[in-house]
Protein backbone atom coordinates (compact mmCIF):
# COMPACT_ATOMS: atom_id res chain seq x y z
CA UNK A 1 0.00 0.00 0.00
CA UNK A 2 1.14 3.59 -0.54
CA UNK A 3 1.00 5.28 2.62
CA UNK A 4 3.81 6.88 2.32
CA UNK A 5 6.84 4.83 3.22
CA UNK A 6 9.01 6.91 1.34
CA UNK A 7 8.26 10.11 2.01
CA UNK A 8 8.92 8.82 5.99
CA UNK A 9 12.42 7.07 4.77
CA UNK A 10 13.36 10.61 3.38
CA UNK A 11 12.73 12.26 6.41
CA UNK A 12 14.57 9.63 8.69
CA UNK A 13 17.60 10.01 5.85
CA UNK A 14 18.00 13.58 6.69
CA UNK A 15 17.53 13.37 9.95
CA UNK A 16 20.52 11.20 10.50
CA UNK A 17 22.35 13.19 7.93
CA UNK A 18 22.34 15.62 10.56
CA UNK A 19 23.63 13.14 13.11
CA UNK A 20 26.70 12.81 10.56
CA UNK A 21 25.51 9.84 9.40
CA UNK A 22 26.54 8.81 5.53
CA UNK A 23 23.04 7.91 4.00
CA UNK A 24 22.05 6.60 0.21
CA UNK A 25 19.11 5.72 -1.15
CA UNK A 26 18.47 3.13 -3.99
CA UNK A 27 15.28 2.13 -5.76
CA UNK A 28 15.02 -1.27 -7.26
CA UNK A 29 12.40 0.22 -9.86
CA UNK A 30 15.25 1.94 -11.56
CA UNK A 31 16.79 -1.04 -11.94
CA UNK A 32 16.60 -4.06 -14.14
CA UNK A 33 19.53 -5.96 -14.08
CA UNK A 34 22.08 -7.17 -12.22
CA UNK A 35 24.88 -4.67 -13.68
CA UNK A 36 22.75 -1.61 -13.43
CA UNK A 37 22.29 -2.43 -9.34
CA UNK A 38 25.96 -2.87 -9.10
CA UNK A 39 26.64 0.37 -10.94
CA UNK A 40 22.97 2.37 -9.20
CA UNK A 41 24.15 0.92 -5.99
CA UNK A 42 28.05 2.22 -6.33
CA UNK A 43 27.16 5.95 -7.27
CA UNK A 44 24.52 6.15 -4.42
CA UNK A 45 27.63 5.27 -2.18
CA UNK A 46 29.79 7.29 -3.47
CA UNK A 47 27.58 10.16 -3.80
CA UNK A 48 26.62 9.93 -0.30
CA UNK A 49 30.27 10.29 0.79
CA UNK A 50 31.64 12.90 -1.79
CA UNK A 51 30.37 15.82 -3.07
CA UNK A 52 32.50 17.03 -5.81
CA UNK A 53 32.43 15.57 -8.99
CA UNK A 54 35.91 14.51 -9.42
CA UNK A 55 35.58 13.18 -5.21
CA UNK A 56 32.77 11.00 -6.53
CA UNK A 57 34.78 9.25 -9.26
CA UNK A 58 38.23 8.95 -7.55
CA UNK A 59 35.74 7.24 -4.99
CA UNK A 60 34.74 4.39 -7.73
CA UNK A 61 37.51 4.13 -9.51
CA UNK A 62 39.76 3.26 -6.34
CA UNK A 63 36.93 1.45 -4.22
CA UNK A 64 35.81 -1.31 -7.10
CA UNK A 65 38.25 -0.58 -10.00
CA UNK A 66 35.88 -2.79 -12.59
CA UNK A 67 33.18 -0.02 -12.24
CA UNK A 68 33.95 2.51 -14.88
CA UNK A 69 32.46 5.76 -13.94
CA UNK A 70 31.77 8.18 -16.85
CA UNK A 71 30.65 12.31 -16.32
CA UNK A 72 28.48 13.76 -18.68
CA UNK A 73 27.07 17.16 -19.18
CA UNK A 74 23.97 17.98 -20.48
CA UNK A 75 22.85 21.43 -22.83
CA UNK A 76 21.36 23.12 -19.19
CA UNK A 77 24.80 22.59 -17.97
CA UNK A 78 24.23 20.19 -15.42
CA UNK A 79 26.74 17.46 -14.33
CA UNK A 80 25.78 13.79 -13.88
CA UNK A 81 27.65 10.75 -13.55
CA UNK A 82 27.04 7.20 -14.50
CA UNK A 83 28.55 4.25 -13.80
CA UNK A 84 29.36 1.04 -16.09
CA UNK A 85 29.39 -2.44 -14.78
CA UNK A 86 31.99 -4.14 -17.10
CA UNK A 87 33.49 -7.22 -16.07
CA UNK A 88 33.34 -10.38 -17.44
CA UNK A 89 30.27 -12.37 -16.45
CA UNK A 90 32.32 -14.94 -14.79
CA UNK A 91 33.63 -12.58 -12.10
CA UNK A 92 30.93 -10.53 -11.99
CA UNK A 93 29.28 -12.34 -8.78
CA UNK A 94 33.00 -11.56 -7.39
CA UNK A 95 32.69 -7.43 -8.42
CA UNK A 96 28.77 -7.16 -6.84
CA UNK A 97 29.83 -8.65 -3.77
CA UNK A 98 32.52 -6.18 -3.44
CA UNK A 99 30.31 -3.66 -4.15
CA UNK A 100 27.88 -4.33 -1.59
CA UNK A 101 30.49 -4.22 0.95
CA UNK A 102 31.42 -0.42 0.11
CA UNK A 103 29.70 1.04 2.90
CA UNK A 104 31.33 -1.02 5.65
CA UNK A 105 34.50 -0.51 4.50
CA UNK A 106 33.57 3.12 4.02
CA UNK A 107 32.04 3.32 7.60
CA UNK A 108 34.97 1.69 8.89
CA UNK A 109 37.71 4.21 7.16
CA UNK A 110 35.79 7.36 8.08
CA UNK A 111 34.90 6.24 11.53
CA UNK A 112 31.07 7.19 10.60
CA UNK A 113 28.19 4.93 10.88
CA UNK A 114 26.14 4.71 7.34
CA UNK A 115 22.49 3.88 6.68
CA UNK A 116 21.17 2.57 3.35
CA UNK A 117 17.61 2.83 2.33
CA UNK A 118 16.50 0.12 -0.30
CA UNK A 119 12.87 0.96 -2.15
CA UNK A 120 10.32 -1.16 -3.81
CA UNK A 121 12.90 -4.00 -2.14
CA UNK A 122 10.61 -6.75 -3.39
CA UNK A 123 11.89 -5.80 -7.06
CA UNK A 124 15.08 -7.48 -6.07
CA UNK A 125 13.92 -11.04 -7.03
CA UNK A 126 13.07 -9.40 -10.45
CA UNK A 127 16.18 -8.36 -10.39
CA UNK A 128 18.49 -10.77 -8.99
CA UNK A 129 16.32 -13.63 -7.70
CA UNK A 130 17.14 -15.39 -4.74
CA UNK A 131 20.80 -15.70 -5.79
CA UNK A 132 21.16 -11.99 -4.70
CA UNK A 133 19.04 -12.46 -1.93
CA UNK A 134 21.34 -14.66 -0.77
CA UNK A 135 24.15 -12.53 -0.93
CA UNK A 136 22.83 -9.51 0.31
CA UNK A 137 22.01 -11.65 3.80
CA UNK A 138 25.24 -12.96 3.47
CA UNK A 139 27.41 -9.74 3.29
CA UNK A 140 24.89 -7.22 5.45
CA UNK A 141 24.65 -9.65 8.65
CA UNK A 142 28.15 -9.12 9.06
CA UNK A 143 28.60 -5.40 8.88
CA UNK A 144 27.91 -3.75 12.48
CA UNK A 145 28.41 -0.04 11.39
CA UNK A 146 25.61 -0.35 8.62
CA UNK A 147 21.73 -0.02 9.13
CA UNK A 148 19.41 -1.20 6.27
CA UNK A 149 16.09 -0.37 5.40
CA UNK A 150 14.40 -2.34 3.12
CA UNK A 151 11.02 -1.11 1.79
CA UNK A 152 8.08 -2.42 -0.17
CA UNK A 153 4.62 -1.31 -1.41
CA UNK A 154 3.78 -5.00 -2.73
CA UNK A 155 2.27 -6.66 0.61
CA UNK A 156 2.07 -10.08 -0.28
CA UNK A 157 5.56 -10.01 -1.33
CA UNK A 158 7.64 -8.25 1.21
CA UNK A 159 5.72 -10.61 3.63
CA UNK A 160 6.99 -13.54 2.08
CA UNK A 161 10.38 -12.27 1.72
CA UNK A 162 10.59 -11.54 5.67
CA UNK A 163 8.07 -13.61 7.26
CA UNK A 164 8.72 -16.90 5.17
CA UNK A 165 11.34 -18.98 7.08
CA UNK A 166 12.71 -20.56 3.31
CA UNK A 167 13.56 -17.62 2.47
CA UNK A 168 16.82 -15.44 2.82
CA UNK A 169 15.33 -12.69 4.36
CA UNK A 170 13.74 -13.84 7.51
CA UNK A 171 14.87 -12.73 10.70
CA UNK A 172 16.95 -10.13 9.02
CA UNK A 173 15.81 -7.37 11.01
CA UNK A 174 12.32 -5.84 12.85
CA UNK A 175 9.40 -5.72 10.97
CA UNK A 176 6.97 -3.00 10.36
CA UNK A 177 4.00 -2.54 8.30
CA UNK A 178 2.75 0.70 8.04
CA UNK A 179 -1.12 1.55 8.55
CA UNK A 180 -2.83 4.82 7.62
CA UNK A 181 -2.00 8.14 9.21
CA UNK A 182 -4.73 9.46 11.46
CA UNK A 183 -7.69 10.87 9.50
CA UNK A 184 -7.48 13.99 11.87
CA UNK A 185 -3.38 14.78 10.81
CA UNK A 186 -4.26 13.61 7.28
CA UNK A 187 -7.37 16.34 7.40
CA UNK A 188 -5.76 18.99 9.48
CA UNK A 189 -2.28 18.53 6.26
CA UNK A 190 -4.70 19.10 3.61
CA UNK A 191 -6.33 21.54 5.13
CA UNK A 192 -3.30 23.61 5.99
CA UNK A 193 -1.95 23.09 2.34
CA UNK A 194 -4.49 24.63 0.70
CA UNK A 195 -4.58 27.20 2.97
CA UNK A 196 -0.89 28.04 2.28
CA UNK A 197 -2.09 28.26 -1.50
CA UNK A 198 -4.90 30.83 -0.91
CA UNK A 199 -7.79 28.56 -0.92
CA UNK A 200 -10.36 27.43 1.33
CA UNK A 201 -11.20 24.21 1.41
CA UNK A 202 -14.84 22.83 2.86
CA UNK A 203 -15.49 20.66 5.57
CA UNK A 204 -17.67 18.27 3.60
CA UNK A 205 -14.98 18.28 0.31
CA UNK A 206 -12.43 17.32 2.78
CA UNK A 207 -14.81 14.89 4.14
CA UNK A 208 -15.72 13.27 0.57
CA UNK A 209 -11.66 13.49 -0.35
CA UNK A 210 -11.09 11.20 2.35
CA UNK A 211 -13.37 8.70 1.63
CA UNK A 212 -13.10 8.37 -2.03
CA UNK A 213 -9.43 8.16 -1.69
CA UNK A 214 -9.44 5.37 1.41
CA UNK A 215 -7.16 7.97 3.07
CA UNK A 216 -4.25 6.38 1.39
CA UNK A 217 -1.76 9.38 0.79
CA UNK A 218 -0.77 8.57 -2.53
CA UNK A 219 -4.46 8.52 -3.65
CA UNK A 220 -5.49 11.31 -1.60
CA UNK A 221 -2.74 13.67 -2.53
CA UNK A 222 -3.65 12.25 -6.10
CA UNK A 223 -7.20 13.68 -5.71
CA UNK A 224 -6.44 17.09 -4.07
CA UNK A 225 -3.94 17.64 -6.61
CA UNK A 226 -6.63 17.32 -9.21
CA UNK A 227 -9.17 19.51 -7.35
CA UNK A 228 -6.74 22.17 -7.38
CA UNK A 229 -6.31 22.46 -10.96
CA UNK A 230 -9.78 22.91 -11.54
CA UNK A 231 -10.52 25.27 -9.42
CA UNK A 232 -7.09 27.12 -9.75
CA UNK A 233 -8.89 30.47 -10.17
CA UNK A 234 -11.09 30.40 -6.70
CA UNK A 235 -10.64 30.47 -3.42
CA UNK A 236 -13.48 28.81 -2.12
CA UNK A 237 -13.64 24.58 -2.55
CA UNK A 238 -16.46 22.97 -1.73
CA UNK A 239 -17.79 19.58 -2.04
CA UNK A 240 -19.02 20.02 -5.43
CA UNK A 241 -15.53 19.96 -6.73
CA UNK A 242 -14.74 16.58 -5.35
CA UNK A 243 -16.30 14.68 -8.34
CA UNK A 244 -15.90 16.05 -11.15
CA UNK A 245 -11.74 15.97 -9.85
CA UNK A 246 -12.15 12.38 -9.41
CA UNK A 247 -13.61 12.03 -13.28
CA UNK A 248 -10.81 13.82 -14.46
CA UNK A 249 -8.44 10.92 -13.12
CA UNK A 250 -10.25 8.20 -13.94
CA UNK A 251 -10.86 9.38 -17.86
CA UNK A 252 -6.88 10.19 -18.01
CA UNK A 253 -6.34 6.26 -16.51
CA UNK A 254 -8.80 4.77 -18.71
CA UNK A 255 -6.78 3.36 -21.64
CA UNK A 256 -4.79 2.12 -18.84
CA UNK A 257 -7.33 0.34 -16.73
CA UNK A 258 -9.17 -0.75 -19.98
CA UNK A 259 -5.86 -2.73 -21.04
CA UNK A 260 -5.88 -4.55 -17.85
CA UNK A 261 -9.73 -5.26 -17.91
CA UNK A 262 -8.71 -6.79 -20.92
CA UNK A 263 -6.51 -9.31 -19.50
CA UNK A 264 -8.51 -10.04 -17.51
CA UNK A 265 -11.47 -13.85 -17.72
CA UNK A 266 -14.70 -13.24 -16.89
CA UNK A 267 -14.90 -14.76 -13.74
CA UNK A 268 -12.37 -12.23 -12.57
CA UNK A 269 -14.22 -9.32 -14.12
CA UNK A 270 -17.22 -10.76 -11.99
CA UNK A 271 -15.64 -10.98 -9.35
CA UNK A 272 -13.82 -7.32 -9.31
CA UNK A 273 -17.59 -5.80 -9.90
CA UNK A 274 -19.07 -7.21 -6.91
CA UNK A 275 -16.33 -5.87 -4.66
CA UNK A 276 -16.39 -2.47 -6.52
CA UNK A 277 -19.89 -1.96 -5.63
CA UNK A 278 -20.10 -4.46 -2.21
CA UNK A 279 -16.46 -4.04 -0.87
CA UNK A 280 -14.09 -6.48 -0.18
CA UNK A 281 -15.39 -8.42 3.02
CA UNK A 282 -16.84 -11.67 3.57
CA UNK A 283 -16.19 -12.87 0.11
CA UNK A 284 -16.52 -16.34 0.55
CA UNK A 285 -19.82 -16.14 2.33
CA UNK A 286 -23.19 -17.71 0.52
CA UNK A 287 -24.94 -14.35 0.91
CA UNK A 288 -22.57 -12.51 -0.84
CA UNK A 289 -21.42 -14.88 -3.39
CA UNK A 290 -25.56 -15.76 -4.53
CA UNK A 291 -25.89 -11.77 -4.23
CA UNK A 292 -23.21 -11.40 -7.37
CA UNK A 293 -24.40 -15.24 -8.91
CA UNK A 294 -20.27 -15.97 -8.48
CA UNK A 295 -20.98 -19.45 -8.47
CA UNK A 296 -19.37 -21.69 -5.81
CA UNK A 297 -16.83 -20.46 -3.01
CA UNK A 298 -13.88 -22.69 -4.84
CA UNK A 299 -14.15 -20.83 -7.74
CA UNK A 300 -14.10 -17.08 -6.17
CA UNK A 301 -11.25 -18.42 -4.06
CA UNK A 302 -9.55 -19.04 -7.09
CA UNK A 303 -9.81 -15.82 -9.01
CA UNK A 304 -8.80 -13.84 -5.57
CA UNK A 305 -5.99 -15.67 -5.32
CA UNK A 306 -4.87 -14.79 -9.20
CA UNK A 307 -5.92 -11.60 -9.21
CA UNK A 308 -3.52 -10.66 -5.59
CA UNK A 309 -0.78 -12.25 -7.76
CA UNK A 310 -1.35 -10.09 -10.47
CA UNK A 311 -1.66 -7.24 -7.98
CA UNK A 312 -5.14 -6.01 -8.34
CA UNK A 313 -6.29 -7.08 -5.20
CA UNK A 314 -4.28 -6.93 -1.90
CA UNK A 315 -5.40 -8.12 1.43
CA UNK A 316 -5.52 -6.09 4.59
CA UNK A 317 -6.89 -7.47 7.71
CA UNK A 318 -8.67 -9.94 6.03
CA UNK A 319 -10.38 -7.70 3.71
CA UNK A 320 -9.43 -8.03 0.19
CA UNK A 321 -9.39 -4.47 -1.71
CA UNK A 322 -8.24 -2.96 -4.90
CA UNK A 323 -4.37 -2.71 -5.00
CA UNK A 324 -5.26 0.86 -7.14
CA UNK A 325 -8.17 3.10 -5.29
CA UNK A 326 -8.97 4.50 -8.42
CA UNK A 327 -9.37 1.17 -11.13
CA UNK A 328 -11.90 0.18 -8.42
CA UNK A 329 -13.86 3.66 -9.19
CA UNK A 330 -13.17 3.04 -12.76
CA UNK A 331 -14.77 -0.77 -12.33
CA UNK A 332 -17.54 0.61 -10.14
CA UNK A 333 -18.61 2.85 -13.40
CA UNK A 334 -18.64 0.00 -15.38
CA UNK A 335 -21.13 -2.09 -13.36
CA UNK A 336 -23.81 0.13 -12.46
Amino acid sequence: MRYGKTSLAANALERLKRRNVFTAYLDFYDVTTLEQFAAHYARAIARACETKTEAVIHFIRDLIPSLRPNVTINPEGEVSITVEAAPKKSEFSLVLKDVLEIPQKVAEKKKRRFAVVFDEFQEVRTVGGETLEKMMRAVFQRQKDVGYLFAGSKRHLMSDMVLNKNKPFYKMGKVVFLGKIPLKDLRDFIAIKFEVSGKNIKAEALDDILRLSCAIPYHTFHLCHEIWNDCAGGQIIGAGAVAPALENIIVSLSPIYLSSWDALTLAQRHLLQAIAISGGMDLFSKDFINTHCLGSASSVQKSVKLLINKEVLEKENGNCQFADIWFGEWVKKRAV
